[in-house]
């Protein structure tokens, strides 16, 4: 799942990694109706994003689930924007235009390309597989965590559109299936049924 929303997420203002960002009014209602909508499911482990608006954003789930523990994990952090953390999305665009790299290899000064994003997630989700067989795990992160981590899942390559089209909406829920032996299976996508109503 991706966090519930923030203001900076409804606002102009980029959040990377090193964002406090907090879940807003609405966030707190999305991240309650994502916990309705899973607290019949047998979760067994949870692994968060140490990000504050994750943890809240888990912590609204567990409440149905007293028994399994919020486990920070720092490979679930956001995309590490360097120095363009907490600019606004406008300025951020236009730094995008002059970029002459290939959409996934830009690497803001001090910070990390969706490739070296990708990598990590991926390489935390391989290990949760052997760890994990026949476990249902609860990952909350974030868009662009998550969108890089279905990008590879479903073997689509990273383009700016194919980004685009699968990062996950504020507290949006996918389901795969994932293991060392077999392809991925994909349950659903980007849901974000449980917020209607």
């Amino acid at each position: 799942a991706r966090h519930a929303k923030t203001n900076e997420n409804a606002g102009e203002v980029l959040s990377g990694q090193e964002s406090q960002a907090m879940l807003n009014e609405e966030g707190v209602a999305q991240a309650r109706r994502l916990a309705d909508f899973l607290k019949h499911e047998k979760i067994s482990h949870a692994y968060v994003s140490p990000l504050q608006r994750a943890v809240h954003t888990a912590e609204a789930v567990l409440k149905f689930h007293p028994q399994v523990a919020v486990v920070t994990q720092e490979s679930l952090k956001e995309q590490n924007l360097g120095i363009y953390e907490g600019k606004g999305k406008a300025e951020w665009k236009e730094i995008k235009k002059n970029i002459t790299e290939p959409f996934h290899q830009f690497k803001p000064p001090q910070g990390e390309s969706y490739s070296e994003l990708q990598a990590r997630v991926v390489q935390f989700v391989k290990n949760l597989a052997r760890k994990h067989e026949n476990d249902a795990v609860l990952l909350v992160s974030h868009a662009g965590t998550l969108g890089m981590l279905y990008l590879h899942l479903l073997e689509k390559s990273l383009t700016e559109e194919n980004y685009k089209t699968y990062k996950p909406a504020n507290a949006a829920l996918s389901v795969f299936e994932v293991s060392e032996k077999d392809s991925p299976k994909l349950h659903f996508l980007n849901t974000i049924e449980h917020l209607a109503g």
